[in-house]
């Protein structure tokens, strides 16, 4: 009978450790979600409906479940992935090279369309340079924001209108940016191509793009180091299949993607030297 004990302990253990394999492979967190944080440029439920086909194409292809977060702001968004809450995240490229370096988050995809800041005013009565902005108000959405702050911040300041000339204000979000300039709150804003497009017609027609900056390397896909590299490569591959895919193209448009390419760290040099020259710590 002890024999008989014996052989099926022996039988079980062998069993659990042929299966732990398939487990420790799926996920760090076993059968939990993967928690995916997508940059809150909208309101948090406009993302949330942009992003759902995008999701649900993810889970069938990876064959796990991924959870869908996003912030009621960009700052508090940004805080979360300096915690490393997220095992993969989308969002701002200055974030990207702060998180790189300091947690390991590394890119894996991105657009193939470059990202540029766009400097928005009104249409009617509103300012014709950007010279006419100094001692005015102009909205942002955060204060590191790459393509919708520092870039046109920069390029004011090749206008001659430094930072310290205007009064900046911070709204959380692109859309409370474009909001705040219809709304008179502001006399101009910072935003970028992807959100402005993204904004009701009725919106987007009482706005006029008074600047645009230079292009730089768009939002990157990154993950976390505990997620799996065997996890890793299917979330990619299930990525870059969008581009054939026979749903593809309503899914990329649906996150207004062009096309989805391999990304790597080298992509975001141009950020770091964006960076240094604005004395921003990464």
């Amino acid at each position: 009978m002890r024999r008989s004990l014996l052989l099926t302990i022996s039988t079980l253990c062998l069993a659990l450790l042929l299966a732990a394999p398939a487990a420790v492979l799926a996920h760090p967190h076993g059968d939990e979600p993967i928690l995916f944080g997508i940059a809150p440029q909208q309101e948090p439920e406009k993302v949330r409906a942009m992003w759902a086909p995008f999701f649900r194409y993810l889970e069938r292809e990876v064959g796990h479940p991924f959870a869908f977060e996003t912030a009621s702001t960009i700052e508090e968004f940004q805080k979360r992935v300096l915690e490393g809450r997220y095992d993969i995240w989308w969002g701002n490229p200055l974030t990207y090279i702060q998180v790189s370096k300091r947690l390991g988050y590394q890119a894996i995809a991105r657009d193939t369309t470059r990202i540029a800041g766009l400097l928005v005013t009104l249409k009617v009565d509103g300012a014709k340079s950007p010279k006419d902005l100094l001692g005015k108000k102009i909205a942002y959405s955060a204060p590191d924001a790459i393509g919708g702050t520092l870039l046109v911040q920069a390029l004011l300041a090749r206008e001659g209108v430094a930072p310290d000339q205007v009064e900046s204000i911070y709204t959380g979000s692109h859309d409370e940016v474009y909001r705040s300039v219809i709304e008179g709150k502001a006399a101009a804003g910072g935003g970028v191509p992807r959100s402005f497009n993204a904004l009701a017609a009725e919106q987007r027609e009482k706005l006029v793009v008074l600047a645009r900056t230079e292009e730089v390397a768009p939002q990157a896909f990154a993950v976390h180091p505990r997620l799996y590299r065997s996890v890793v490569t299917k979330i990619q591959r299930a990525m870059l299949k969008l581009n054939w895919a026979p749903e593809g193209k309503d899914i990329l448009s649906s996150i207004q993607y062009k096309e989805i390419v391999v990304s790597n760290d080298f992509d975001y040099d141009i950020h770091r030297d964006v960076a240094q020259r604005l004395k921003i710590p990464f």
